[in-house]
């Protein structure tokens, strides 16, 4: 189980995620004012699928009347699918570490050019 609180840093500033929801294969973790949510899940079948999950949501002024505050949200995904044999857990962990590295070394940008609907 993972430590409960959780935190994550975003723009230089920490975010403390209490947990909040529990079950066998799966974790909630929420900032108190609602604005971040991580989810951790599993599932196990034929394939392993575990997939981290953080969705950020915010009230702002609505683009076509200032006066109204609308809810906006936006999510982020990391699902590793894997075989329940044949590749190992460090292996496992190479390849998620290499594609996080890679998708946010600021020598190539590439989430920047994800961002702006390069594929």
């Amino acid at each position: 189980m993972l430590a409960d609180p959780q935190t994550i840093t975003i723009a230089a500033t920490p975010y403390t995620l209490p947990r909040v929801g529990a079950d066998l294969n799966a974790g909630t973790f929420r900032t108190v004012d609602g604005m971040y949510t991580e989810s951790i899940s599993h599932a196990y079948a034929k394939r392993v699928r575990r997939t981290a999950r953080l969705d950020y949501k915010v009230l702002s002024p609505d683009v076509m009347d200032s006066s109204v505050n609308t809810p906006y949200s936006s999510s982020v995904y990391l699902v590793m699918d894997n075989p329940t044999v044949g590749i190992t857990r460090a292996v496992q962990g190479n390849i998620v570490n290499g594609f996080l590295a890679y998708l946010t070394a600021s020598s190539n940008l590439v989430i920047g050019k994800i961002l702006d609907g390069e594929s």
